[in-house]
């Protein structure tokens, strides 16, 4: 006799079970789909790319209201990038060199200078001290001091996501534009081509929100709603504060589990508006918040008609959402803006719970047990390398079809 309950379950029999159509789920699925497994993949989203998401403003600019900063030193993404055939734009940007709001133009070399003693510092502590210490301790440590100086601690801090005093000083790398930048690019027609280009052909559902993980000796079943989803292998490809929400049955490994709970997520917002007229190609950093403003090319080589606006950190979030048109015309008080700015919180977002990964002193030698197959549930995303950018979520989503290739015997 069976219950109510499971009369309305609807139960699916896959080989792969892929939750979350985020840049990295749809790298795993792709690789298992090519090598001829069945797989379908879950999205709670009406969209793919979860975290990548390009927006058409009404003057037709495409502005990315997520990950943006692409390098052409990140080998990964350029490699998917010739493997899709898609094209590139170049923004005519560098992370660095940025102007204090309503402040004087400062010289690339003041920002170059302070960045190469803060690599200099880095490498007298040695990385096992830097590990243990935090950003905020190792940048007062430095005697630096001046506009460029000031520019760096609010960069960094923004770039994080939090207070710089909950981030490992070892976790300031080249997503922090410290280290080799390369070129900086962005994809033509938006970022959020790189999960649409691997979508296709694929098994996707949408609107479909994971919250059970039943993991038996011979299969996983995965429930979403009313749906049952029963795969031989998962691959879990949910931010850190959605996997943080799942239930597991059996409950995760010790060291899972607290790894898990010990990692945060960055709180971050981005806003983007339309301007009349090309401005001028601009970078530059609110000295009142942890937050910036920036320009960049389009497809033809001229400045897009857009600005766009990230703030890191909740007191940079909550400002710039206070006041984002404000805070866009103090930033660029040259410009003829154009209609409202649009904003997004991923902080607020139920199925992001922040923009990226945060890694605290001492935690990341916890991350090798998200690298790791947890029976047949693999993870993937940017908070298993901890990287926290497009490039490092690939390289994840590389790692778990694999992981799960490797594993199945048929």
């Amino acid at each position: 006799m069976h219950s109510l309950a499971d009369l309305m379950t609807i139960t699916e029999r896959h080989q792969v079970v892929v939750v979350g159509a985020g840049i990295a789920g749809m790298v795993a699925a792709r690789r298992l789909f090519d090598r001829g497994l069945d797989v379908v993949v879950l999205e709670g989203r009406d969209r793919v790319g979860g975290r990548l998401w390009s927006h058409r403003l009404p003057n037709g600019e495409i502005v990315e209201l997520g990950g943006e900063w692409i390098s052409t030193g990140q080998d990964a993404v350029m490699g998917l990038v010739d493997e899709l055939g898609l094209v590139l734009v170049d923004t005519g940007m560098d992370f660095i060199s940025r102007d204090p709001v309503g402040g004087p133009q400062l010289p690339t070399t003041d920002h170059a200078r302070v960045a190469e003693a803060l690599v200099r510092r880095m490498g007298e502590i040695g990385q096992a001290a830097l590990s243990s210490m935090t950003a905020a301790e190792l940048l007062d440590g430095l005697s630096e001091r001046g506009p460029a100086m000031e520019v760096l601690r609010s960069r960094l801090q923004g770039t994080a996501g939090a207070s710089l005093d909950t981030m490992a000083a070892a976790e300031i790398g080249e997503e922090f534009g410290i280290g080799d930048e390369g070129r900086y690019v962005r994809i033509e027609g938006g970022n959020d081509n790189l999960a649409r280009s691997l979508a296709a052909g694929l098994d996707l559902r949408h609107g479909r929100v994971v919250d059970t993980i039943h993991q038996h000796e011979r299969a996983v079943h995965v429930l979403a709603d009313d749906e049952e989803h029963v795969g031989l292998a998962v691959v879990l490809a949910v931010p850190l504060a959605v996997l943080a929400t799942l239930r597991f049955d059996p409950v995760l490994p010790p060291l899972v589990a607290a790894t898990i709970a010990a990692l945060r997520m960055g709180s971050g917002a981005k806003v983007a508006m339309a301007t009349q007229d090309p401005p001028d190609l601009f970078r530059r950093q609110d000295m009142d918040i942890p937050a910036w403003y920036w320009t960049g090319l389009g497809p033809t080589g001229a400045v897009r008609r857009a600005i766009t606006g990230f703030a890191g950190s909740e007191t940079g979030v909550s400002a710039l959402l206070a006041d984002r048109l404000g805070r866009i015309r103090r930033a660029a008080p040259e410009c003829d803006l154009v209609g409202e700015p649009v904003a997004v919180d991923w902080t607020a977002d139920p199925l992001a719970g922040g923009c990226y990964s945060v890694i605290g002193p001492g935690q990341r030698e916890g991350l090798s047990a998200l690298a790791s197959p947890i029976g047949r549930v693999h993870l993937a995303g940017e908070h298993v390398n901890g990287s926290g950018t497009i490039d490092g979520a690939i390289r994840t989503g590389e790692d778990a079809a694999r992981s799960v290739a490797s594993a199945l015997v048929f």
